[in-house]
């Protein structure tokens, strides 16, 4: 009452019965004049306004003009004290309403006004309720300040960052009295206000979940949740709803369905974990997100397509994992897991979208270069590189059947280095037959060799350089050289006319034309070749006192001598230089072997070298031709039947039952209920705690829900077949990978690398 002023009213009327109307008509004229305010009034006169209200409330609301008024007037005392209008205080009756605001408590009538009686007439003079929208609001902004704290004081290791099941209840009420309200949601303007303020209960996390572990509260705006059917779209980073609004209300709530692209891309992009028994959701979310790009790619631009294209939502055929369109091939003859996979046949309906996202008709070098490039900057877990090793044979099949030119596959391939690194073939050497006797010598540290698993066809139709030809060795100090006639009782002289005896020669062809047929690199030279080279052998041929040589890597000529201050050899003083017992440079036109220890045999010196100069990667085993009588050569190469001998090769593969390299022992993870698939390379160990050693999956298989391990059966060594128990089976992952998003060590790492570190003591 901004003029209501009822004093007059009191002091005219000489009783207060039966005068409503005459109040009514002194009300009306004195809310045209000037008067004191209510508030402004002694005690004693707003006692008796407000007695006469209660008592005369019964008529006096029958006059709008007396409502609007009290509307305008501060008579009521809140429960701080203070005089307010009813319409800026709220009632009392509403739970939410006193629920939220109980610490404020002069935004309620104090004591005398919550009374049936007095509440009726506050509600008629503006008391607020949540009927009002802009009370809803109020409440939606307090809920959202709330939560936000609760969640804020939850922060701790014994806590889940998430909203108090207290401030969850309260939005809940809330929501269901919105949801009840047709004239609210029907409000344009409220929906479009109250779809952003972050009030409404959702829960974040995956929504399958066991017993809901890992799954948080959370309070959202409606502009940033998700419905449940729209889980696999952005569940990792979208909250669900509980409690899904009327569908005519979703526009102006600003709430999608399907949610919006830029949502759905940052979800497949997060890297996500799961658990096994989640993958029968994770097929049926595979799908959601196909169909949702098979009726939005076309309305995405380039740059998103390429990002979707390495996104990896494609669950694999075994359930694996999950993998990217770019890693899938429709038409696979070869296992290439786990870095590409043949498409799964439930994806058939998908193949025109996935076509566009990348997916692969066949195998090709193209591709093949691809799958390739993925892994360059990774450490190559063992199944990595036995698909890396298919890979390669594949492209290598490739050029020699369709003799390919270079330029088209040679700067995009790589190949794996010692280390399990794919690196360009130029930048790394490999170990053959004749470069192999370097190998002890050279301080490797100071170049690079290609994986022992790429073979020696590979690397010749890849453009490897042999270490042979890359590293040369020379001289160390020419003239120190001191030459000598013989060597104990072995005479130059007659070593040279052993060399040019025919009968000599002729043994030695024969003993050349079995040996090359047996071995790697070694070609058969004609008899006029071979006897020419025999004849250069003695002219060259010379003994020294002692040989030192260094080795040196070209083209940069970078010395890469190991040097060592022990002796290897005994009865030689220690010395830093490399000293060797005999040499031969690289045009064969120097020819040295020096005086060896007592216990080495000249003669075997003399083979070596003759060997070497005939092209032979290996020592043939001529010497005892130097020590039998003239023209008996032959007769002794047939009854020492070296026509037979047989050079067996070491593959240098992962095989079971072989312990595992330590490379591999950084990337062993122990998940005793993750599924293993036929064919895994993994490592184990048997329960008496030997070191770990590769074996090989003979049989996909998968915990049962409830287990803690399970058993397994596993190629423990070749041909052989035990049943393991999970918890003594790693498998390879990818530890490079993992440390790009975290430097978190995981404790059973740890543990599984002191065990191996152990060991190897």
């Amino acid at each position: 009452m901004g003029c209501f002023c009822l004093k007059r009213l009191l002091v005219k009327q000489p009783t207060r019965r039966n005068d409503g109307d005459a109040a009514v008509a002194l009300l009306r004229a004195l809310d045209k004049e000037t008067a004191v305010r209510f508030e402004a009034k002694p005690k004693s006169e707003q006692e008796d306004i407000l007695i006469y209200l209660s008592m005369n409330w019964k008529d006096l609301q029958q006059d709008s003009s007396v409502i609007e008024a009290l509307k305008e007037t501060s008579f009521v005392t809140s429960a701080d004290g203070d005089l307010h209008k009813p319409k800026d205080l709220f009632d009392p009756g509403d739970s939410l309403l006193t629920s939220l605001f109980s610490d404020q408590p002069h935004k309620f009538p104090g004591k005398r006004f919550v009374s049936d009686r007095w509440l009726g007439i506050l509600r008629n003079t503006g008391l607020q309720n949540m009927h009002d929208p802009d009370i809803v609001l109020q409440c939606a902004r307090r809920i959202e300040f709330l939560g936000a704290e609760s969640m804020t004081e939850n922060v701790g290791a014994d806590f889940l960052n998430q909203v108090s099941l207290e401030i969850w209840s309260l939005a809940e009420t809330l929501i269901k009295t919105v949801l009840e309200n047709s004239a609210l949601l029907h409000d344009h303007s409220f929906c479009s206000v109250f779809g952003k303020i972050a009030c409404v209960p959702a829960e974040k996390g995956f929504p399958f979940k066991t017993r809901k572990r890992g799954v948080t509260r959370v309070l959202c705006s409606y502009s940033d949740a998700i419905l449940l059917k729209d889980w696999p779209l952005a569940w990792s980073v979208a909250p669900i709803l509980s409690k899904v609004p009327p569908e005519y209300s979703w526009g102006a709530f600003l709430l999608r369905s399907p949610p919006p692209f830029t949502m759905v891309l940052e979800h497949l992009q997060l890297k996500t974990s799961f658990s096994p028994s989640c993958f029968g959701t994770l097929e049926e979310g595979s799908f959601e997100v196909l169909k949702y790009l098979d009726t939005h790619l076309h309305t995405l631009s380039s740059s998103d397509v390429s990002k979707l294209s390495k996104l990896q939502f494609i669950l694999t055929a075994n359930w694996r994992h999950m993998v990217s369109p770019k890693s899938l091939v429709t038409h696979l003859k070869i296992n290439l897991w786990p870095i590409a996979e043949e498409l799964p046949l439930r994806y058939l309906p998908f193949v025109k979208v996935l076509k566009e996202l990348g997916l692969h008709d066949t195998l090709s070098i193209s591709n093949a270069m691809i799958f390739l490039s993925r892994r360059r900057r990774n450490l190559l877990n063992p199944n990595e590189l036995r698909v890396v090793i298919e890979l390669l044979n594949f492209i290598c099949d490739e050029i020699e059947q369709h003799k390919l030119d270079r330029s088209t596959w040679e700067s995009e391939l790589v190949v794996p280095d010692n280390d399990c690194r794919l690196v360009h073939p130029n930048m790394c050497l490999y170990i053959d037959p004749f470069g192999s006797q370097y190998v002890k010598y050279i301080d490797s540290s100071k170049l690079r060799l290609v994986h022992h698993d790429v073979s020696e066809r590979m690397c010749l139709a890849f453009g490897i350089r042999k270490i042979s030809d890359a590293v040369v060795e020379e001289l160390d100090s020419v003239g120190d050289l001191e030459t000598l006639e013989e060597i104990g009782s072995v005479s130059l002289p007659a070593i040279r006319l052993k060399l040019l005896s025919k009968s000599f020669q002729v043994a030695v062809s024969s003993v050349v034309s079995s040996f090359s047929s047996i071995t790697s690199g070694f070609k058969n030279p004609d008899f006029p070749k071979l006897e020419r080279t025999l004849d250069a052998v003695a002219e060259r041929l010379q003994f020294v006192k002692s040989v030192y040589t260094r080795f040196w890597l070209l083209p940069k000529s970078l010395d890469v001598t190991r040097a060592s201050m022990d002796s290897i050899i005994p009865e030689w003083e220690p010395d830093s230089r490399h000293r060797a017992l005999y040499y031969v440079d690289r045009s064969n036109t120097c020819m040295l072997i020096a005086e060896p220890p007592s216990y080495v045999s000249v003669f075997d010196l003399v083979a070596i070298v003759v060997s070497h100069v005939l092209g032979s990667p290996v020592p043939l085993p001529i010497a005892s031709l130097f020590l039998c009588p003239q023209d008996s050569e032959t007769e002794l190469v047939n009854v020492l039947k070296l026509s037979s001998g047989e050079r067996e090769m070491d593959s240098g593969t992962v095989s079971p039952g072989r312990e595992i390299l330590p490379q591999d022992a950084m990337q062993v993870q122990l998940k005793p209920l993750r599924p293993f698939y036929k064919g895994e390379i993994v490592a184990w160990q048997s329960e008496n705690g030997e070191k770990l050693k590769y074996g090989r999956i003979t049989e996909d298989v998968r915990p049962t829900t409830g287990q803690a391990h399970y058993r397994l059966c596993l190629e423990t060594s070749p041909q052989k077949t035990e049943t393991i128990i999970s918890s003594h089976v790693f498998w390879f992952g990818n530890f490079s990978m993992a440390c790009n998003s975290t430097t978190y060590v995981s404790d059973s790492l740890q543990l599984i690398i002191s065990l191996f570190l152990k060991h190897q003591t």
